[in-house]
């Protein structure tokens, strides 16, 4: 089922922006399902003059749908009390835990999606504006949004507290003006993307290599773009998708590579195509 919306900034859809407990409040005695409101915002939304998609860079009404949106797929990121303290579980520094609970050490890589976020945040395409946001789909169906203008720590202690403190408390406030950065949003994934967009899951698997510098030079700018990369430390991304997302499948190296270096070669790419210096 739905979560009761606690606030009118808590829940609210992922495709028009519009929030659940307005609608619920506006649209009261029309029906008490929640599913109803929460799944019908946006045809709502339609009638009553608000734009099916509110992104980041919508300017005086008009819809602004371009960008590159980011997902970081089938990311393994539980947490459990260790000790005295709640504690973001990973390999290294918590393999006997881990076993005793008959769980395999080896997938519990938060490094993975450390780097990988590093990778997006510090590039040339989220500094010029063109990153519209980060989506890390972990393996328990939570779907963390992490805003470009997010700075994470770059200590990998750290990093783990802030995924702890997202996943308690659904979302982290910046400490200036209190803007949620990083924040729990609703499944699935597909539903926070403008309504055709084109879809690339990256994967050593996909067949043979592709230059994406030669296929980037094939993507209008004006179209948005999503790109999946996993997460994970083992594992093809195509055959863990499933039908959340649809998309087409590419592979960008002969080689299995990291998703970090993976993300640095195709928003590098992208950078080339778009004139990002």
């Amino acid at each position: 089922g739905f979560p009761q919306p606690q606030d009118d900034d808590e829940r609210k859809c992922g495709v028009c922006g519009f929030s659940a407990m307005v609608l619920a409040r506006e649209h009261r005695g029309l029906t008490n399902s929640r599913a109803f409101v929460l799944t019908a915002c946006c045809f709502t939304a339609v009638i009553m003059g608000y734009n099916m998609y509110s992104g980041p860079n919508s300017v005086g009404g008009e819809i602004d749908t371009s960008g590159v949106f980011v997902i970081l797929e089938k990311a393994h990121l539980k947490y459990a009390k260790v000790g005295r303290q709640l504690t973001l579980l990973n390999a290294q520094d918590h393999a006997d835990y881990l076993m005793r609970n008959k769980e395999d050490p080896a997938l519990y890589r938060p490094d993975i999606v450390h780097q990988a976020l590093m990778s997006v945040l510090d590039s040339p395409l989220n500094k010029a504006g063109k990153i519209r946001g980060v989506y890390i789909h972990t393996t328990d169906k939570h779907v963390i949004f992490v805003d470009p203008h997010a700075r994470i720590p770059r200590m990998f202690r750290r990093f783990c507290g802030l995924i702890v403190e997202v996943l308690q408390r659904m979302s982290v406030r910046s400490s200036h003006g209190g803007k949620k950065l990083l924040k729990l949003v609703r499944s699935p994934v597909s539903s926070h993307f403008p309504i055709g967009c084109r879809r690339i899951a990256f994967s050593h698997s996909a067949g043979n290599a592709t230059d994406f510098h030669d296929y980037a030079q094939q993507i209008d700018p004006s179209e948005p773009l999503v790109l999946i990369v996993g997460a994970m430390a083992h594992g093809n991304v195509l055959d863990l998708i499933g039908g959340d997302v649809l998309c087409s499948s590419l592979s960008i190296s002969k080689y299995p590579l990291s998703a970090a270096c993976a993300i640095s070669r195709i928003l590098g790419s992208l950078e080339r195509r778009l004139g990002v210096l």
